[in-house]
């Protein structure tokens, strides 16, 4: 895991995002001393006091919950947004989500640096080091204004598109937005100089999960840090801006990548893999076996039935021994055949045949 901070380099005033003491905002905190004066992006997007608690659900009652937010750095319900959904605390860290995952369906992160939670949507199935892994994506509504999508509207989301105001969270005029306003009105794009040309392959944020187990294989999220600055008489560099809408000057970039090293592809597939395989060889031949017996059992039923079928080719034949007093000592052996159906008189005669 990797966490990067780069200083844009467009803006004069690039130390800003480490810290500087704002002309106009110390005017205000003369009559509101509640407005801090120093703009610092940095600390305020990544300070967090390590005196509070975060909770997770383990699971154990609900594989589905496994991993997800119940409380994060102290809070039950965040206090930055407008509206009580937008400050449900939900998703998981990120490191791992529900196991048995489907293709089609969204996972939700929480993300530190936007203080709230983010869907990722279903983008594919890649292979990542070996490890079959679903891929995500922000979704395209995530990144779009009130207007366009009423849901933001909790978010302030009262900016151009691709835009997340984060100025309730970080007490200054901070917006997040893609690298290079990338997704974002083209117009953003074109009045800064300095920026890269768009490339979604090297610019978007995206992790890869493997849908059995639910954990993290590869992620990489990238933020572009931008000040919002708006027409100002007071300050002689800010009078060429334009009244109907501000600008935003980039000041940083926030990337994050990380992914299972060696070690971890190997316990992976020993503590995963290896034992589904060796399942997998179990049933086939329990079930091979089966079959084997049911085949040599039913072979043994046809044998037994057809033996069962086979009846005489005649009757028994039953002796009867009878002397001819008139033969004298000779002795005639009679033999009783049964005729089988009705008999007449006439033949009840030929029942009997001497031989």
């Amino acid at each position: 895991y990797q966490r990067r901070v780069r200083e844009a380099v467009v803006s004069t005033q690039s130390t800003g995002i480490y810290g500087y003491t704002d002309k106009f905002l110390e005017i205000v905190s003369i009559t509101r001393p509640d407005v801090p004066s120093r703009v610092q992006v940095v600390a305020n997007m990544s300070e967090r006091d390590m005196g509070t608690i975060s909770k997770i659900k383990n699971g154990r009652k609900d594989a589905s919950e496994l991993g997800q937010y119940t409380q994060w750095q102290g809070y039950t319900s965040l206090p930055y947004w407008k509206t009580p959904e937008a400050n449900t605390i939900n998703g998981t860290e990120g490191l791992f989500f529900r196991p048995f995952l489907k293709q089609g369906e969204e996972v939700t992160t929480f993300v530190d640096d936007l203080f709230r939670a983010n869907p990722m949507e279903w983008v594919g199935e890649e292979e990542v080091r070996t490890i079959r892994a679903f891929k995500f994506k922000i979704p395209d509504y995530v990144m779009k204004n009130a207007t366009n999508n009423p849901l933001n509207d909790g978010f302030y989301a009262y900016g151009p598109d691709g835009m997340m105001n984060l100025t309730s969270c970080v007490m200054a005029p901070v917006f997040a937005s893609m690298p290079s306003f990338m997704d974002a009105e083209p117009w953003l794009l074109e009045e800064v100089e300095g920026l890269p040309p768009v490339n979604r392959s090297t610019m978007d944020t995206n992790i890869w999960v493997n849908p059995l187990t639910g954990v993290l294989v590869k992620a990489k999220k990238q933020l572009q840090i931008n000040l919002m600055i708006n027409q100002n008489v007071i300050f002689p560099g800010f009078a060429g801006l334009r009244e109907d809408r501000p600008r935003y000057i980039p000041v940083g970039q926030i990337i994050e990548t990380g992914g299972l090293d060696d070690q971890l592809v190997k316990q992976f597939h020993d503590k995963v893999f290896r034992p589904q395989a060796i399942l997998v060889v179990v049933i086939w031949t329990v079930f091979g076996i089966f079959n084997v017996a049911f085949i040599g059992l039913f072979i043994q039923m046809l044998i037994v039935a057809g033996a069962n079928q086979k009846t005489p080719d005649r009757d028994p034949i039953i002796p009867r021994e009878e002397f001819d007093e008139g033969a004298g000592s000779e002795k005639e052996h009679i033999y009783e055949v049964p005729i089988a159906g009705d008999i007449s008189t006439e033949g009840a005669e030929n029942a009997y045949q001497s031989i």
